[in-house]
């Protein structure tokens, strides 16, 4: 318990709610009031036992009771909440905790763990610095800023920034995360859910995203999910792209012939309308021109809505709408994705059912 802490804030509402001064509370518990008191200021943590007995007096949960304290390799944690959807710490700390079991499949892992990842030197949210290392990946890839970036584009690289991709089914987008990424800073690893139920516009858009945090490990938080979005934006709608486009928006003040063209050019990157036309404002900007208005009456977000119910999510495209049988889904996934997670989960799987038969009572203890 050296790297936890009582959440005192909590336990003192819980306690003052239920009417229970310190010396009740030791009572039930069957602690001194010293001991209570110790425990308020932070002197001491209480013993298992006594824990179990405080949670339950209060009628609190562990993960409220209980604040996980930061450590040098603590797992970092990063996803972009859907709207006003409160991310909890019960939330974080169960992610914390998978990074953790993540951790024990870094041995099996096919990596280089001689050299370290190669990132960014100092990523900064500045749209000219973000358009330079969109097109530097671009130059990696072998594409031109005019010219259409795939999602196994994108995959290639996963691998060579020591970067998991676990697909996964999540379900539809009601819920808040469509990726999940989780940085192991002792391993310099990175491991990404990415939601297979998800419109392929959208995915692919995720993706870039995720690529973004790869690269940019040492921002965390607001800060690290804005550099990813306006990464991915800018890799997949290139400057030029931008540029080429806005003229033929500022041409015609009707506004269902702009969100046509700007379909247009969705249909054509397989992107969704809102990443080209958010780039193309994005440009205007940055060359103080007038942007392209279509938020006024909520156009372009309607226009974004009735264009994705035209495709698939991934999971259909992969599966042809039905459920996969777990071979399958391992089978056709890492084909698709080229992740080496189901073979080192394979090997460590294995690892530990020898050590289990050889040295059960070593391995239980």
């Amino acid at each position: 318990m050296k790297n936890r802490k009582l959440n005192i804030k909590k336990i003192e509402e819980s306690a003052e709610r239920l009417g229970f001064n310190k010396s009740k509370l030791a009572n039930i518990v069957d602690v001194s009031r010293e001991t209570i008191s110790q425990w308020f200021k932070g002197e001491k943590f209480p013993r298992p036992d006594k824990l179990l007995k405080l949670s339950l007096a209060l009628g609190m949960n562990f993960n409220d009771i209980v604040i996980n304290l930061p450590t040098e390799n603590e797992p970092i944690v990063a996803f972009r909440k859907k709207g006003n959807h409160k991310i909890t710490e019960q939330y974080l700390e169960e992610a914390r905790d998978t990074g953790r079991m993540l951790s024990k499949l870094i041995p099996y892992l096919p990596f280089d763990e001689l050299s370290r990842p190669k990132t960014l030197k100092q990523p900064r949210l500045d749209y000219l610095y973000i358009q330079q290392v969109a097109e530097s990946i671009r130059n990696q890839l072998g594409k031109s800023l005019r010219e259409t970036i795939k999602s196994e584009d994108i995959i290639t690289f996963f691998n060579n920034l020591n970067a998991v991709i676990i697909p996964v089914l999540w379900g539809s987008k009601d819920r808040h995360e469509n990726a999940l990424h989780i940085y192991l800073p002792e391993s310099m690893t990175t491991w990404i859910y990415l939601n297979l139920d998800c419109n392929i516009h959208d995915f692919k858009f995720w993706m870039a995203h995720e690529l973004g945090h790869v690269l940019a490990p040492d921002l965390h938080n607001d800060e690290g999910e804005d550099f990813a979005d306006a990464f991915a934006g800018a890799l997949l709608v290139s400057e030029e792209i931008a540029a080429i486009e806005y003229p033929y928006l500022r041409k015609t003040d009707k506004i269902s012939h702009q969100i046509t063209h700007i379909k247009l050019v969705a249909e054509r990157l397989c992107v969704s309308p809102l990443t080209v036309y958010f780039e193309i404002n994005k440009y205007a900007e940055q060359c103080n021109l007038p942007k392209i208005d279509l938020e006024h009456n909520q156009e372009i977000y309607r226009a974004n809505t009735n264009f994705n119910k035209l495709y698939k999510t991934v999971s259909e495209c992969l599966f042809e709408g039905n459920a996969p049988d777990p071979s399958e889904y391992i089978r056709s996934t890492t084909e698709q994705f080229g992740s080496p997670f189901y073979s080192s989960l394979k090997e460590y799987i294995k690892e530990i059912s020898k050590l289990c038969s050889e040295y059960p009572q070593n391995v239980l203890a």
